[in-house]
């Protein structure tokens, strides 16, 4: 009898097991055939290729090469390049003349394409209807968790506050739960979107990732926001949010017309020549790294809002019946709201959450002014942003996230609400910082800190820390020798 029970038991417990087996199978199938794909591709490289061809993709994380995932060596007649490898990154240029002659293709390169009608009519409604419903969104539950004001994010730099945190794990779970579920049933959008992120890994990782992530911290510190939190500010009319949104404005336009100028500084130092966690580490498997970053923003926020409570950390907190009119909601679901929208983000528009390329798309129409000439020759990464519906999807998300937030706060009745923290000077310094430093590490909060990081990207890995680290920096440092920081 007792034999029979315990044979029941076992039965039990490998048809139990048995799914995540199969499960595990799969995904190891999967990974298997990609890695002999890439290894097939990489065999079928090793060719020679006209200089002239190659598109840098410098300047915008965005731009989709087929040169993308290649060392390249330079050969002895200086004209052609032999691709000796299949790792991921095409050797920085070493002088002046070289950089400009490539830039000068690629804009070449960039206005030809954009003379092709590649896109459908029906494509661009699609994606632009998405992106004002998606910033409408953005906006909204931005404005419900009141992360967007100054004091909470000040707050949040010195330890008094742990608002901000929460949301952004909360983002970060459903990122990383979005991505993951992308990886499983539509692998090639996956790589699409992934390897669309390389652009921004081609460039120094201390020199540019790192310093420029920094300085969008202390931005962040001294302004109270981060690019995309702006346009909440906007919306729920924070004082002088507009004048941080013109700080922003001029940080992008500055880094866009300085670029040339400091190009080859960012492009130089220690470059990474792989992108990603698993290239690096080929037996951590992706979906293993997505739900190790899943488990781990879901115990943080638990955790820390056991120890300290949201409902604590925001002052006259109310109780009414109705969600929408509700001032405050939990920041771990707006979090999370606003990480799902990496899904409608990947499907319609194959790219990424983020923010700060909008501005620098806005900024790069000054470029019209310029001789093409001087266009051509100076500022061809610059004004390729005018093209292409991957940059411009950014600008009416923005605007539209001034309407959310706008649409949020009246619902509560707290227009205006947010107190009277940010001096005029802290809000554009704050501001220009911000966009400036996001241009040169190539990302912003939303696009290294929540889409990067959860595509296992090694430049976000350590573009999250700096910022934090030069938020950290500035506010303790503002908040010693002012008294009204917070």
């Amino acid at each position: 009898m007792e034999e029979n029970n315990q044979q029941k038991v076992e039965e039990r417990l490998v048809s139990a097991v048995s799914p995540i087996n199969t499960l595990v199978q799969h995904f190891d199938e999967v990974e298997n055939n990609d890695k002999k794909v890439l290894q097939l591709e990489n065999e079928l490289h090793l060719q020679e290729v006209d200089v002239d061809s190659i598109e840098e993709g410098y300047g915008n994380n965005h731009n989709r090469s087929d040169k993308d995932g290649v060392v390249l060596e330079q050969k002895g007649d200086g004209k052609t390049f032999e691709i000796v490898g299949g790792v991921d990154f095409a050797k920085p240029v070493e002088s002046q003349e070289e950089f400009q002659s490539h830039e000068k293709e690629l804009e070449k390169k960039t206005e030809s394409d954009s003379s092709k009608p590649a896109l459908t009519a029906k494509t661009i409604i699609q994606v632009v209807m998405a992106a004002i419903l998606m910033g409408f969104v953005f906006g909204f539950v931005f404005e419900k968790s009141r992360v967007f004001e100054p004091e909470n994010i000040r707050k949040q730099f010195i330890f008094e506050n742990f608002l901000m945190l929460k949301m952004f794990m909360g983002a970060m779970s459903a990122s990383a739960a979005s991505i993951l579920l992308v990886f499983v049933v539509k692998r090639d959008l996956f790589h699409e979107i992934s390897h669309a992120f390389h652009g921004c890994a081609r460039r120094g990782l201390f020199k540019a990732v790192a310093l420029g992530s920094f300085l969008l911290g202390a931005g962040m510190a001294l302004g109270g926001a981060c690019p995309g939190m702006v346009t909440a500010q906007l919306g729920a009319n924070v004082n002088n949010a507009w004048i941080t949104l013109i700080g922003a404005v001029c940080g992008a336009l500055c880094f866009g017309l300085f670029e040339p100028a400091i190009a080859l500084w960012i492009k130089s130092g220690f470059i990474l020549n792989k992108y990603t966690v698993m290239d690096y580490f080929p037996k951590i498997k992706y979906w293993v790294f997505a739900l190790a970053v899943l488990v781990f923003a879901i115990g943080f926020m638990i955790v820390s809002d056991v120890i300290v409570p949201w409902k604590g950390e925001i002052p006259a907190f109310d109780t009414s019946s109705m969600v929408f009119s509700l001032r405050a909601w939990p920041p771990q679901v707006s979090g999370v709201l606003l990480g799902l929208l990496q899904i409608p983000a990947m499907i319609f528009m194959r790219d990424t959450l983020g923010s700060s390329t909008g501005y620098i798309t806005m900024c790069s129409l000054t470029t019209h002014a310029m001789s093409d000439a001087t266009r051509s020759q100076y500022f061809a990464s610059f004004s390729a942003f005018r093209h292409g519906l991957i940059n411009w999807w950014q600008v009416p998300y923005l605007l539209a996230a001034i309407v959310g937030a706008f649409v949020s706060a009246t619902a509560s009745d707290s227009v205006g609400a947010p107190r009277d923290l940010m001096t005029p000077a802290a809000a554009f310094f704050g501001g220009f910082l911000m966009l400036f430093g996001s241009r040169m590490a190539g990302g912003c909060t939303s696009g290294h800190g929540i889409s990067g990081v959860t595509l296992a990207m090694i430049n976000s890995i350590v573009a999250l820390p700096a910022m934090f680290a030069g938020g950290i920096f500035v506010a303790f440092i503002y908040n010693y020798t002012n008294t009204d920081f917070v």
